[in-house]
Parts: structure tokens; C-alpha cells; sequence
């Protein structure tokens, strides 16, 4: 069994003009809402051990704060063909992960992202920033999960959902 989280980047900082999207921040917003989801992942008993990264200063920052609320030691694969990859790209990486790894988070951008997640529920589901997907495959090896498989969507929440929760 493989585990696949799924997380939008939190929110991003546009008041900064000149800046490259890559090199966009976090805003306020996002800087609380990337915790937030931190500890619901940490409530759930979830657990990563790697987490494939866009290289974008945005996902890097959420990246960093997911860590530090979450409690678990995950190594972190920057990817820079994560920036604002399709979601074939999106599988394509998470499918060369190594196997002894079994559950795995990706940490990337829209609209790949909510088209993987939407896909792969065959739903067409909303991919807001911060939003965490969780599916289980049934398989033994990440080479073997795919955009034709039959994941069961075990959690999908949004930031705003969890705010009457705390």
C-alpha cells in the first residue's frame, strides 16, 4: 500500500510587482493557513517520509511551515519540473520514488494539481491553495501508481473547512 498526499501551495504574495511568479512569497494568509493544515495532517495520524517539492520560493515556504507543525522527519526532493507541472509531470516524479518510501507528500501548484486530483476521483474537485489530498493505491511499488489506477480518496480538506474545527 502507498499513501500519496497531495498539497497545493498556500497562498501567495502578488503586492510585489517585478517579482517572477516563481519567486512569489507567501502572504500573511498563507503563512497561517500552511500550519494549520500542518497539525490537521498531525490529528489525522498522517505521515510522510518524503515530500517532492516545486522549487518555486512559494511552495519552499510551505514546505518550511508545514515542517515545522508537523511532527514528522520527512526528506525533502526539490523538483524544479514541479513548477507548475501537469499532472502527468506530477506522476511522473512521484512514480520514480523509491520504494522503501511508503507514503510520499507532493507539494506543487494549480491547475496540474487539482487536474491530478480531480482525475484521479474522477470528480472535478477544487484544488484551493493549502488544500491536502489523501489517496491510498494499492500497490507495492510507486512505479506502479498511475493516472489509469483506482486510488480510494481517503481525506480532502481546505483551509477554510477547518477553521470551526479549531
Amino acid at each position: 500500500m502507498k499513501t500519496l498526499l497531495l498539497m497545493r501551495h498556500a497562498k501567495s504574495d502578488w503586492k510585489q510587482p517585478g517579482l517572477s511568479d516563481h519567486d512569489r512569497p507567501l502572504n500573511a494568509r498563507g503563512r497561517q493557513a500552511a500550519p494549520r493544515m500542518a497539525q490537521k495532517l498531525s490529528e489525522s495520524g498522517l505521515r510522510a517520509e518524503v515530500i517532492l517539492a516545486s522549487s518555486a520560493v512559494r511552495v519552499q515556504e510551505t514546505v518550511e511551515l508545514v515542517q515545522e507543525h508537523w511532527s514528522v522527519d520527512a526528506e525533502v526532493l526539490t523538483r524544479p519540473t514541479l513548477y507548475l507541472a501537469s499532472p502527468l509531470q506530477i506522476m511522473s516524479e512521484v512514480q520514480s520514488l523509491h520504494d522503501s518510501w511508503h507514503n510520499a507528500m507532493v507539494i506543487a501548484h494549480n491547475p496540474g494539481l487539482a487536474a491530478l486530483v480531480s482525475h484521479l476521483t474522477g470528480q472535478n474537485l477544487d484544488m484551493p491553495t493549502a488544500a491536502v489530498a489523501v489517496f491510498q493505491f494499492d500497490v507495492d511499488q510507486w512505479s506502479q501508481v498511475s493516472m489509469s489506477g483506482s486510488p480510494v480518496l481517503v481525506d480532502f480538506w481546505k483551509p477554510r473547512d477547518l477553521k470551526d474545527e479549531g
